[in-house]
């Protein structure tokens, strides 16, 4: 272990984006159970190299017919909903949890593209829980597919 110096305050950053996804007016980020709106929205990465953008996002345990990817207003909206897995315990009934920190239920993430953006070069896939979108820069060229649809 280093010897750096003790913050108390280290793991605040991570905490405070947390709080502020929760909290977020918009549309389709997260909101309180109830309010008929996403419940959570997974972890995501933004990269960018001469040609693209690319947007990984986490989604184990979420099938590509239960992800929708589309642009709205500009932006890049993945959508979705990971079924609760109660459904999948077999021959077992209303089983007791003891420890549940994975989310379930809808979820939803929006990424605001740059101006320009052709949506018919975006394209998605999804393979061992990781959600790749790539997003041709205009100007660009690239040769459209889609694994996942794009509304």
């Amino acid at each position: 272990m280093g010897k750096g110096k003790w913050d108390p305050w280290s793991g605040m950053a991570d905490f405070r984006q947390q709080v502020e996804r929760m909290l977020d007016d918009d549309p389709a980020a997260p909101h309180r159970p109830g309010t008929g709106g996403y419940l959570w929205a997974p972890l995501a990465d933004v990269l960018e190299t001469a040609q693209a953008f690319i947007i990984q996002v986490e989604l184990p345990g979420v099938a590509p017919e239960q992800v929708l990817v589309e642009v709205q207003d500009g932006d890049l909206v993945v959508r979705g909903e990971r079924p609760c897995p109660r459904a999948c315990v077999e021959g077992q009934q209303d089983p007791a949890y003891h420890m549940m920190e994975r989310a379930y239920g809808l979820f939803a993430r929006r990424f605001a593209l740059p101006p320009g953006v052709d949506s018919s070069t975006i394209t998605a896939s999804l393979s061992q829980g990781l959600m790749t979108i790539t997003v041709q820069k205009p100007g660009a060229k690239s040769s459209p597919r889609f694994s996942v649809p794009i509304g």
